[in-house]
């Protein structure tokens, strides 16, 4: 990832700002200078505002969740905002799911285990397994982590031996991440896939915590930036250069749809 830069966020020089143009829409020069900076066209901060979204920042955030001024309103409706939109679009909810979850009281990591758990107790085990009699918590456990990967055995007795066997619990252990590990992960803030997709590239939580600390980059940044895709050398750069972790991530996800188009 040492080739990434956003110096240059589109593939060609980008026109210039043109007041009237936005002014013509009922749009302020300050406030659209506003959206602009933050890469976004007149008509579509006119979209974004009317969906009921009138800052750029929050526009920008919607779109790394995947969300467009077309259904906002259903987020907005659950009470769900942008920041935690992105998490629970990347573990696969709709806003519909998410509101029922969220009303429930569930954060999205609770809320994905649970679903998982559901799914593990309804299912009756080839060899006759603990089915619905799995009722002990620490049954549903075992049985929604090993249901999936029976070679999880030791990353689920890592959990047993915590005694933390909850909905969140399962989350974390269904994508190969020990007990101990899931803790820290979480206290940099990251989901279950993500902390997967750093194991995966060799990296451990305690690492990870290190040398983002080591770059500088204030810990409350650092789950935004991992999810931009950024290392800590490239995210402390960026930052010098003034660009946010929310322009960061939208940029790197517009140059990914561009690479896989080519």
């Amino acid at each position: 990832m040492t080739d990434t830069t956003f110096e240059q966020p589109e593939p060609g020089p980008r026109r210039a700002f043109d007041a009237e143009e936005w002014q013509a829409l009922g749009i302020a020069k300050d406030e659209g200078q506003s959206w602009w900076k933050h890469q976004i066209e007149p008509a579509d901060a006119l979209r974004w505002r009317r969906a009921g979204v009138p800052a750029p920042i929050d526009a920008v955030r919607w779109k790394i969740a995947g969300v467009d001024p077309s259904t906002v309103r259903e987020w907005i409706y659950a009470e769900i905002d942008a920041g935690e939109a992105v998490v629970w679009a990347e573990l696969g909810f709709n806003a519909a799911r998410a509101r029922v979850n969220k009303r429930a009281g569930r954060t999205p990591i609770q809320a994905y285990g649970s679903e998982h758990r559901v799914q593990s107790v309804s299912t009756p085990s080839p060899a006759g397994g603990l089915g619905f009699a799995g009722r002990h918590p620490h049954h549903q456990f075992m049985q929604a982590v090993m249901g999936r990967n029976p070679q999880q055995r030791q990353i689920a007795h890592s959990y047993m031996f915590r005694q933390w066997f909850d909905d969140e619990a399962i989350a974390w252990a269904i994508h190969g991440i020990d007990a101990g590990d899931a803790i820290a992960w979480r206290e940099l803030g990251l989901t279950p896939i993500e902390a997967q997709r750093q194991q995966a590239q060799g990296a451990s939580a305690m690492q990870t915590a290190k040398a983002w600390w080591k770059a500088g980059i204030p810990v409350d940044e650092v789950a935004d930036w991992i999810g931009a895709g950024l290392t800590p050398e490239e995210a402390c750069e960026q930052r010098s250069n003034g660009v946010t972790v929310e322009q960061a991530a939208v940029l790197r996800s517009l140059r990914r749809s561009e690479g896989s188009a080519d």
